[in-house]
């Protein structure tokens, strides 16, 4: 199945090790999905920052890394091991999510 990967605001990863980044993924048959991708060190640093006490967050999946490799080749591997449904949130279609944007399909987000 094919995708797109969208962030809600621009990529800004600072560094790949080091960081979080919340993604809409875009499927082919107008699903919108949400997550939000962490790596170690970065949970590692929000806790010791607050305290240690927890850590959690919706929808969340811990990556090696933040490339833009990486996360389309980890979409790739839960889309094709069936899961993406169970490790991210749908959040409606292309036409609910991006109507402000006069997107109505997925062909759409292609022409972007």
């Amino acid at each position: 199945m094919q995708f797109k990967i969208m962030f809600p605001v621009p990529y800004q990863v600072r560094d790949i090790y080091n960081d979080n980044v919340d993604i809409n993924i875009v499927l082919e048959n107008g699903e919108v999905y949400f997550g939000t991708l962490f790596t170690l060190q970065n949970i590692k640093d929000i806790m010791e920052s607050d305290s240690g006490i927890y850590f959690w967050s919706t929808d969340m999946l811990i990556l090696n890394d933040l490339s833009q490799e990486s996360i389309s080749n980890v979409i790739k591997k839960l889309l094709s091991d069936g899961i993406l449904n169970q490790v991210f949130s749908k959040i409606g279609t292309v036409e609910s999510v991006f109507s402000h944007l006069g997107w109505n399909d997925y062909s759409d987000i292609s022409s972007y």
